[in-house]
């Protein structure tokens, strides 16, 4: 893409959405852990012209010949040595670096330029580096899909805790004989059925998804895609809603995870649910948005959007034609993120603040100088325009474009 156009791209995405014009598009996932995690990846996997361009580079030729040798190798001599089997799939900093300055190279073919200026830029998954050339976009997309896969082999391989072990560990004893059979009798399958005209980083990203896959680590996919699921009555309801009617766009309301096996919806996640229906019935705005996944317990199976927005319309009398879910978040940070994602996707308004509405604690946290800080170390970035306070329960806010880039160091809600 010429810088020109970069630049009218970059400012388009900083500018201020009409009513029924998303900045980026809703997503019709038909793999969404692996297309939330790893667009650049699952883009140059599903373009035929794309792949073929990669296997045209000498380079990337004999990478893929390396590390598929890497991989033989370990099925054939390190079934006993759980190490060596995931060293077989992760990246080094050699490798990693080696395909960077390929896919530079190759940023200017057609098929490279076809998929950059038409599929990742509209999309916004890589929306931090819209600013950069082509060539760069490709370079930090990939290193950044890289970094990731490396971090599920280290959590869910070798047992490293992830951001926050409490409600995102592996659900196995990595250390375990059991699990290290397990992952071998992985290895096997997967390298039986990679095709032989797989890409250089296929290897490490079937098996990097299997590793998700087998410690039901899902959360990612679930419900996707949202707009045709979940989300479809209220998705409708945007394009025939009049903003101009209401002081706010829409209505976020964070979840709160029980801690307690067998109870679906907490005492706290009620009373936030209670708080956001009077200010819906009161006209403050057209549309709620609830958020949170499966989170506390590890492993439940409760969703905390899913049963805020059973409550909001059974005991509420709110219609699901007004209700947006955002059943992924699993911490204060993406509720912001994520419902800022939504905002943007769905072509509500940024003419006009959204509240948050939750409990007078978490809404003093989301307002800290502290809570910033998190966002920052966690995300890169704070999600949000913070407006002011509104009551002890609410605060206005806008969402930031940057919410859109997609973080496969959260795996589980990227």
């Amino acid at each position: 893409m010429k810088p020109f156009l970069r630049l009218l791209a970059c400012c388009a995405l900083l500018g201020i959405a009409a009513a029924g014009q998303p900045l980026a598009p809703a997503l019709d996932y038909r793999q969404p852990v692996l297309e939330k995690n790893f667009p650049l990846l699952a883009a140059l996997s599903a373009d035929p012209e794309a792949a073929a361009a990669i296997h045209s580079d000498a380079a990337l030729l004999e990478l893929t010949r390396r590390l598929a040798e890497k991989r033989r190798h370990a099925l054939e001599h390190c079934e006993q040595d759980m190490r060596c089997l995931l060293d077989a799939f992760r990246l080094s900093e050699e490798q990693i670096a080696e395909a960077a300055a390929a896919l530079v190279r190759l940023a200017d073919q057609p098929s490279l330029l076809r998929l950059v200026t038409h599929r990742l830029r509209p999309q916004a998954v890589l929306v931090r580096h819209h600013g950069r050339s082509d060539a760069q976009l490709l370079e930090l997309g990939w290193r950044e899909a890289a970094a990731g896969l490396n971090r599920l082999i280290e959590v869910y391989g070798e047992g490293k805790p992830p951001r926050y072990p409490a409600i995102d560990s592996p659900m196995f004893d990595t250390a375990s004989e059991m699990y290290r059979r397990l992952v071998f009798n992985v290895i096997a399958d997967l390298e039986e059925a990679l095709p032989a005209a797989a890409l250089f980083f296929e290897g490490s990203l079937r098996f990097g998804l299997a590793l998700l896959e087998m410690n039901l680590r899902d959360e990612a996919g679930r419900f996707e895609p949202l707009h045709l699921g979940e989300n479809r009555a209220a998705w409708a309801q945007v394009a025939r809603t009049d903003f101009s009617r209401y002081a706010y766009s829409a209505i976020l309301v964070p979840g709160a995870g029980p801690d307690r096996q067998g109870v679906a919806l907490s005492p706290a996640g009620k009373l936030r649910v209670r708080i956001a229906a009077r200010r819906y019935h009161a006209g403050k705005a057209p549309f709620l948005i609830v958020s949170g996944g499966f989170v506390h317990p590890n492993q439940t199976p409760y969703c905390e959007a899913i049963e805020m927005k059973k409550a909001l319309m059974k005991d509420f009398g709110v219609p699901e034609s007004a209700i947006l879910v955002d059943p992924h978040a699993r911490h204060t940070t993406t509720n912001l993120r994520n419902a800022a994602r939504i905002l943007l996707r769905y072509g509500l308004p940024g003419d006009r603040p959204a509240l948050v509405t939750t409990d007078v604690y978490q809404s003093r946290y989301i307002e800290s100088p502290q809570f910033a800080e998190r966002c920052k170390k966690e995300l890169g970035y704070v999600p949000f325009e913070s407006l002011g306070r509104v009551s002890l329960f609410d605060l206005e806010w806008r969402p930031r474009p940057e919410s859109l880039h997609a973080d496969p160091q959260d795996p589980l809600d990227p």
